[in-house]
């Protein structure tokens, strides 16, 4: 898993590599709306030119450095997957919970991910296009998880336990007063709870009620 915090300081880092963090940390503090090469380039500790120099436009670097966090968070993800079969709980679990903290802490970049989709409806944007596969092996693993989950069902808890986790973190104002996310502590028991819901034994259809007798109408005198 790559522990390197995005908005870390990036001293250690090459011009490039300091563009890119400085347009996430840019993104996350003001908004992708809000950033201009100006900004970019003083918070990155280098001249106007570098950003033409290295990435030819603000756009193509804003969509570097979304692609990268996109590319980490996959990688993230895979690790948590490649756990499932060994662990179901324990690895949903913190899937679940990497998905809330990150969202939680970095939520202006969650929305810049998914930009497109939120005020054009458009979800052919790299975000959602990269993100497809990994809920399709999500839904593949909980359903061998739980023994005789139908593949619709396994789909349906799937799509309860990320919306569960990112309605959240895209709208944590409006939740704010249950005060039931506040801490790392409350996020961990969450994500496990939605683990544990997702994980849950497939439901047992209840038999089909006997047919009636099938006997000789009576005659009527």
């Amino acid at each position: 898993m790559n522990d390197r915090d995005p908005l870390a300081p990036a001293d250690d880092l090459d011009p490039r590599q300091r563009l890119v963090v400085a347009a996430i940390d840019q993104i996350e503090k003001h908004g992708i709306g809000q950033l201009t090469v100006r900004k970019l380039a003083a918070a990155a500790g280098v001249n106007i030119a570098a950003v033409n120099y290295y990435f030819r436009s603000k756009e193509a670097l804003v969509a570097a450095a979304l692609e990268g966090s996109i590319r980490n968070m996959l990688s993230d993800s895979e690790d948590f997957l490649a756990r499932m079969p060994g662990d179901p709980l324990e690895a949903l679990s913190g899937l679940l919970g990497y998905y809330l903290e990150g969202g939680m802490r970095y939520p202006n970049v969650g929305r810049a991910l998914l930009h497109d989709a939120f005020h054009a409806d458009d979800y052919s944007g790299p975000f959602p296009k990269l993100f497809a596969p990994v809920m399709d092996r999500l839904r593949d693993l909980v359903r061998a998880a739980v023994p005789g989950l139908e593949e619709r069902a396994a789909a349906r808890r799937v799509v309860a336990a990320l919306s569960a986790v990112f309605f959240p973190t895209f709208f944590a104002g409006l939740y704010e007063g249950l005060s039931a996310l506040g801490s790392p502590a409350d996020r961990l028991a969450y994500a496990r709870e939605l683990a544990r819901q997702t994980l849950a034994p497939a439901a047992v259809p209840e038999p089909a009620a006997p047919a009636p007798p099938r006997g000789r109408p009576q005659k009527r005198g």
